[in-house]
């Protein structure tokens, strides 16, 4: 019988993405692939994966009235964020480490990013407590088995949350500026992807 990887995710196109670019490299696995917990407990029946492969964000629902932030609410907040010329202001006469300073500069223009798509997400209604609440599901009803994140939109502050929340690993979707693009680089990251998983695997294995 061929090893099981549980695929949960709630995103249509991610389940065709693992499908047909991912699965086609590892003919030596069984995709179960599923929306939500419950529907990968009654697909996998008394059987036990070898691996399951999370997303970590999804639809979070109890996020009251979801909608689409507008575009120039967003754009106010932008035209106050630091710029370039924040950036290289007065660098060339700063005394001390000037490379630290440039990093720090820099960073408050992605940090400025950073809390700006989190604020976005949590008006739509995405956050991490999709993920986080399948783990949970995970470490009660299948003691033992890894638990890796497979994820596109995870921050830092995700990370964190993932790991203290007992993940094996974590993961990052390619990402393309156009869908043909983002399956080009989810073919082509297949074979990593699934070489990773397998260490995680056998590492479990060995120190069963």
């Amino acid at each position: 019988m061929r090893p099981i990887i549980c695929f949960i995710d709630d995103s249509g196109f991610e389940h065709d993405l693992v499908r047909n670019e991912i699965a086609s490299s590892a003919p030596e696995w069984e995709f179960v692939q599923t929306y939500t917990f419950e529907e990968a407990r009654e697909k996998l029946g008394t059987k036990a994966p070898a691996l399951f492969l999370l997303d970590l964000w999804g639809k979070d629902e109890d996020v009251r009235d979801p909608h689409i932030s507008p575009k120039e609410d967003l754009e106010t907040k932008i035209s106050n964020f630091p710029t370039l010329d924040d950036v290289y202001k007065g660098l060339d006469d700063f005394k001390g480490d000037v490379a630290n300073e440039y990093l720090k500069r820099f960073f408050t223009i992605v940090d400025d990013w950073r809390r700006l798509f989190e604020e976005v997400c949590d008006r739509i209604g995405q956050n991490r407590k999709y993920g986080l609440w399948n783990l949970r599901q995970v470490r009660k009803n299948y003691p033992g088995i890894p638990a890796v994140f497979y994820t596109r939109k995870a921050l830092i502050s995700d990370a964190v949350a993932m790991f203290k929340a007992g993940a094996d690993s974590l993961f990052i979707k390619p990402t393309g500026s156009k869908d043909t693009e983002t399956r080009r680089l989810t073919r082509e990251y297949a074979p990593q992807l699934i070489e990773e998983l397998k260490k995680i695997i056998d590492s479990k294995k060995n120190h069963s």
